[in-house]
């Protein structure tokens, strides 16, 4: 109902009104009372106005750009997480595989060891058996010439 509306707008501009003339009962003689081009009450002197609305739309701008730069901070942490527990799992790998090359060595050591002490073992059983050799062999010179000893005794 526009009669409805223009009571409520009309009383609206009363308080307003009555409101500036306090302001002026009590010493605030700075209240510049005007309206706009909607015919809306304004206290505040355009200029001011219109800074406060320059001043809300930056502020608007402002609050935006932060919202994409909390964006942008969220995706880059997303990437740099991925990357981390890309680098943690060559990280891993890597000692993984140093362990492995260690544990190689290692073993290439105890290998070797027991390569040497067998070829020990060998080379003392070669000499133990060419000692055993030589002692037979003396022993069968012996009996040759015991044998031979022997068959010229009966021989003769």
């Amino acid at each position: 109902d526009l009669s409805s509306v223009a009571r409520a707008r009309r009383a609206h501009c009363f308080l307003v009104a009555w409101q500036a003339s306090r302001f002026i009962a009590m010493g605030e003689t700075d209240i510049n009372i005007t309206f706009d081009e909607d015919n809306r009450i304004r206290v505040m002197p355009k200029d001011k106005f219109q800074q406060t609305e320059s001043l809300e739309a930056e502020c608007k701008e402002f609050s935006q750009k932060i919202h994409a730069f909390g964006s942008t901070v969220d995706m880059l942490v997303e990437v740099l997480d991925g990357e981390s527990n890309k680098i943690e799992l060559e990280k891993m790998r890597a000692i993984g595989q140093r362990n492995k090359a260690e544990m190689e060595a290692e073993a290439r050591r105890r290998k070797e060891q027991t390569m040497k002490a067998a070829i020990a073992e060998k080379q003392a059983e070669l000499e133990r058996l060419v000692f055993q050799l030589s002692s037979l062999e003396r022993a069968e010179r012996e009996q040759k010439v015991l044998i031979e000893k022997l068959s010229n005794n009966e021989a003769g």
